[in-house]
């Protein structure tokens, strides 16, 4: 029999909120953590009713019941990596930091953050003091942080306009406290600068028919020398896709990329002590998980999915 049919999946949780209308939130985690080949398990954050028109109230639930979600599965069901979507208020935002730092001091899991703060059409979705709340609590457990530009300008309080900006931008999230950080490229950098496309810089024209997202980390796996670590990052590029099917995107790329962070993690542990077999998949680390996570995002949106 085939070993890998004999190793249980990795256990991946998503801590999010709920999309009544099923295509984002831990709804579409799920999916993509399934998808993925691991087994999701879910702690939620805030409950949404929506549909595909859009939303029409929010409810956020008490720290406290978010701490017995969290507890209730940490004590049966331990965790390889963990996405984190989205977090209303400053008390979940502490909830979930108290509750990653607790668990690092056995088992640390991979940590993925799409921190959540700007709609896909650009409104605000939390305060300032969550916001503040979360780069504080939640930041220093993360292991990827993936923004959108959107999300990334409102992290870092200025426009984000060209390449270089970009690049720069990530330098300093990695500075706020995560490990790597992923800028989406969902949004183009003419979005901010001109609705109609004037005043663009050849530099930034030259990327319009590409969606490119910059991944920075400051890690290198295993002392690896890697083309990316804290002072050159990689461009990941793909066709940028005429589609409005793009809600839940964001919510599916991190899922993706924690389950793949999750199923390299569980194939080095049972490499190492000679149980199975070892594969490329023990070679999946942060950049490699990026590149599975947004093949997977795009084959979708390619699709029409």
């Amino acid at each position: 029999q085939d070993q890998r049919s004999q190793v249980p999946p990795p256990i991946v949780y998503t801590i999010a909120g709920s999309d009544s209308g099923g295509g984002a939130g831990i709804q579409a985690d799920l999916h993509a953590i399934h998808s993925m080949g691991c087994h999701g398990c879910s702690a939620v954050t805030c409950l949404t009713a929506q549909n595909s028109c859009g939303v029409t109230a929010v409810h956020s639930p008490p720290g406290t019941f978010l701490q017995s979600q969290l507890d209730a599965l940490a004590t049966d069901l331990p965790p390889r990596a963990i996405k984190i979507g989205m977090l209303g208020t400053s008390e979940l935002a502490i909830t979930v930091g108290s509750f990653l730092k607790e668990m690092a001091k056995t088992a640390k899991p991979y940590v993925v953050l799409d921190p959540v703060m700007i709609s896909t059409s650009g409104h605000k979705l939390i305060d300032d003091e969550a916001k503040a709340a979360m780069i504080e609590h939640v930041f220093p457990m993360c292991d990827v942080l993936t923004p959108n530009k959107y999300e990334a300008e409102a992290l870092l309080e200025r426009k984000l306009l060209t390449p270089e900006d970009i690049e720069q931008g990530a330098r300093d999230m990695l500075a706020m406290g995560a490990k790597a950080v992923l800028i989406k490229g969902g949004h183009t950098l003419a979005e901010s600068e001109s609705s109609d496309g004037e005043g663009v810089s050849p530099d930034v024209n030259a990327t319009l028919g590409f969606a490119q997202d910059y991944f920075l980390t400051s890690i290198q796996p295993d002392g690896e020398e890697r083309l990316c670590d804290g002072h050159n990052g990689v461009w990941l590029r793909a066709n940028r896709y005429d589609s409005e099917h793009t809600h839940g995107t964001g919510c599916t790329l991190s899922s993706a990329m924690a389950s793949a962070l999750a199923l390299g993690h569980q194939s080095r542990e049972l490499a190492s002590d000679g149980s199975t077999y070892e594969g490329a998949t023990s070679a999946i680390h942060p950049v490699d998980a990026c590149c599975l996570a947004k093949a997977y995002v795009t084959a979708g949106i390619g699709r029409g999915a």
